[in-house]
């Protein structure tokens, strides 16, 4: 993926995006949230990756999707059938509690997570609002009609498997990773890897 600029980026929606994600948006703060979006299924829209102690996990909010194949992501509605509000927030505690940072915003998580929001979209939105403003990051307020004239569409994804894929950015290092004493570095994780170990880029 080349470096965006020069335009308005559209992105597709993530859950808790990850840190090439939060770069893009750092270097493109005019960006926009694709409302029209086409579902698409094992996609960072509604999967992310952490460094749990077994090594990188994902994480999947499960939806009630449709199959048709013109259903919209901002239609997606989120599945309560499961318990995997308490899965993921087990998961997090158990990759970061140990961590630097973990619990500056831990409770903001928690209250996003138990606000039980019903679509997709929303619980992204919340969770991308929170990376903005602990990365201390600005974003310029364009308008959604806006779209058309956007330079670059955003689609950041892992595919279907669980391996990451590695930042195209030369100017990307290496940070300090909690279990990095028995792990090999997690590239490309959800941003909250980030935040948690270091605080910031």
């Amino acid at each position: 993926m080349n470096e965006l600029g020069g335009g308005n980026a559209v992105f597709a929606t993530a859950y808790f995006p990850s840190v090439e994600y939060m770069m893009l948006v750092q270097k493109n703060p005019a960006f926009i949230i694709d409302p029209n979006d086409r579902w698409k299924r094992q996609t960072l829209r509604n999967r992310t990756h952490i460094l749990s102690p077994n090594g990188i996990q994902m994480l999947s909010v499960p939806v009630e999707a449709k199959s048709h194949p013109e259903t919209l992501t901002k239609d997606i509605k989120i599945s309560y059938q499961q318990p995997w509000i308490r899965v993921h927030k087990g998961a997090l505690e158990a990759a970061y509690n140990t961590t630097a940072f973990f619990e500056y915003f831990k409770d903001d998580i928690w209250a996003i997570f138990d606000q039980k929001p019903t679509y997709l979209i929303d619980l992204n939105e919340n969770l991308l609002q929170l990376m903005l403003k602990k990365f201390k990051i600005k974003k310029l307020e364009i308008e959604a009609s806006k779209i058309a004239e956007s330079s670059s569409f955003v689609e950041i994804s892992n595919g279907s498997d669980n391996t990451p894929q590695k930042l195209p950015f030369d100017e990307f290092r290496k940070y300090p990773q909690v279990f990095s004493y028995k792990h090999e570095f997690g590239v490309n994780l959800a941003a909250i890897d980030l935040l948690a170990n270091c605080g910031n880029f």
